[in-house]
């Protein structure tokens, strides 16, 4: 054998065979599904935390719509209207995570905030309600 081919040789004993590159492929797939799964489930649960906060939000601007007008709004839409909104954010602080508004409901004095939640349907299992408080999951 010439020096080229000793070469040639050389670098082929060194270098990876398909099934090792398989092998790696085949892992790295494994571990990028993984951590799309989990990366999934934080952001369904911040939705979720985000649209809690939103309710307070809401609820807290009500209130203060209260003790300046002396009455409760009929809508959301008078937190943002005006020269001196008691709500920042304009429109968009009327919409949960899932672009969905959030409801108003007047009960007598009671005032109730509600997001649809992720299904978008009012009246089911995943709504995020004002005057219903949700115990903590368990992780």
């Amino acid at each position: 054998m010439n020096k080229r081919e000793n070469m040639i040789v050389e670098a082929a004993r060194r270098g990876f065979t398909l099934v090792e590159l398989l092998v790696v492929v085949s892992i790295l797939g494994i571990l990028g599904t993984i951590a799309v799964q989990n990366v999934t489930k934080h952001i369904a649960k911040t939705r979720i935390t985000a649209a809690e906060a939103g309710v307070r939000a809401l609820q807290e601007a009500c209130t203060s719509y209260y003790i300046q007008h002396k009455k409760l709004p009929s809508s959301l839409d008078q937190l943002i209207e005006g020269d001196d909104p008691i709500l920042d954010g304009g429109e968009g602080a009327l919409y949960d995570p899932w672009d969905n508004k959030y409801e108003l409901e007047v009960k007598g004095k009671k005032i109730i905030i509600k997001s649809a939640g992720e299904d978008g349907s009012m009246g089911t299992e995943d709504d995020i309600r004002s005057d219903i408080k949700k115990k903590a999951e368990k992780e």
